[in-house]
């Protein structure tokens, strides 16, 4: 589900702003039939059929003021939680990432030490060896 989200989170942003944009547009054009019903039933002066279209529009204008700074606040929002998602998300893979070659040079290093023991192990028994047969030599021979 986190794979797919993060695959598709663009599609998922248009989608609901086409919703969000498409519920604005149907508000808008009842409002545009409530004017043409307005124009068409005036019978007042022309003066107030105008203050009427007026108001329209401002109430428009200020629905859709409002609706932008709503869309603005969830956009917003939505991509700080999402930078959050993905700053969690690298600091994840990176500590995987470093305890994996923290793991595998213990691994090697272990792999060195036991080489030198191994070593250490050659060098001592050839130096008894050694040291038996001069100790040998020297008793055969003595102090001549």
């Amino acid at each position: 589900m986190q794979e797919f989200l993060l695959n598709h989170y663009l599609e998922i942003i248009n989608g609901l702003m086409l919703l969000i944009t498409g519920s604005f547009w149907i508000d808008a054009k009842k409002k545009r039939a409530e004017l043409k019903q307005l124009n068409a039933n005036a019978k007042g002066s022309e003066a107030d059929a105008i203050k009427k279209m007026f108001d329209i529009y401002q109430d428009n204008i200020k629905d859709l003021d409002e609706w932008c700074k709503k869309r603005v606040t969830e956009v917003e929002n939505f991509y700080k939680e999402r930078i959050e998602f993905i700053k969690v998300t690298i600091r994840k893979e990176l500590r995987a990432e470093m305890e994996k070659k923290f793991n595998e040079r213990f691994a090697e290093l272990e792999e060195e030490i036991k080489r030198l023991r191994s070593n250490l192990e050659l060098w001592k028994n050839k130096y008894r060896k050694l040291k038996e047969a001069f100790d040998k030599y020297r008793e055969k021979h003595g102090d001549q």
